[in-house]
């Protein structure tokens, strides 16, 4: 499910459910927000931000991780003093797929011990990171996708649709193998690339639901193998060939 402004803002009334959003366009959360209207705090060594009972952390900016672990504890055990609302807190945390296993586990036991008095928000740009253990106890959405300035991604999208309403020939496989190099020459990631594929395809009323679910399965599948190999571009080039694959006979109104 695509995460919206007023499903947000829906989560933040009730805050009767932990979450987990997925992606990278972390901006949409600062925006709907406005993060960036929250008072700074410097504790343990640590810079995060609050106003009233919402508290936002960016774990990829903090060296010693364990300190997050700490530095959760006490926000979750301190009652509110200065909060206008008595309710449950709500802490958001960005970039959680840079802990390991051992801060996730600790965390989650937080999460467990605190479900009375705190909700968790947790973003993540990589679902596959997260323990499946505390996947089972949020509710996972996805962050929708936020138009991009660089031009290159766009090239590549309109490059591969243009592929995928011709013929999967030999050469049409170099000229993947090409453009995926060529890619990640600029880039470290395909994660907006393969986000605007979905939502361009997702959106497309001429394709079934059950091809629409076949190509998001199978996206999903190749990106967990993308985390345990370095040669990216091998699995972008899969990802296009699967496309060639699923919408062979939907090419005409792509």
């Amino acid at each position: 499910m695509i995460l919206t402004t007023s499903l947000l803002s829906q989560i933040l009334v009730l805050r009767n459910t932990n979450v987990i959003i997925t992606g990278s366009n972390f901006k949409f959360i600062k925006d709907s927000l406005q993060l960036s209207t929250f008072k700074l705090i410097h504790m343990n060594d640590i810079d995060y931000h609050s106003y009233d009972n919402i508290y936002y952390l960016n774990i990829e900016s903090i060296k010693k991780k364990i300190k997050v672990v700490d530095l959760l504890k006490e926000i979750c055990i301190a009652p509110n003093f200065y909060s206008e609302q008595i309710c449950k807190k709500v802490i958001i945390l960005s970039n959680f797929n840079v802990l390991n296993y051992i801060y996730q586990q600790a965390i989650k036991t937080i999460i467990d011990t605190s479900y009375l008095s705190c909700m968790f928000l947790i973003h993540t740009r990589n679902l596959t990171s997260i323990d499946n253990n505390l996947k089972s106890r949020c509710l996972i959405l996805s962050l929708p996708y936020a138009m991009t300035s660089d031009t290159t991604i766009d090239i590549m999208y309109h490059k591969i649709i243009t592929l995928l309403k011709g013929t999967l020939t030999t050469k049409v496989i170099g000229t993947i193998r090409e453009m995926s190099y060529m890619y990640y020459m600029n880039h470290t990631h395909s994660i907006d690339l393969q986000m605007m594929l979905v939502s361009h395809i997702g959106s497309n009323i001429t394709i079934p639901n059950s091809i629409k679910e076949q190509v998001i399965k199978d996206i999903c599948r190749i990106n967990v193998l993308y985390q345990h190999s370095y040669r990216k571009p091998i699995f972008l080039e899969f990802i296009i060939i699967s496309l060639f694959k699923h919408l062979e006979n939907y090419t005409y109104n792509l």
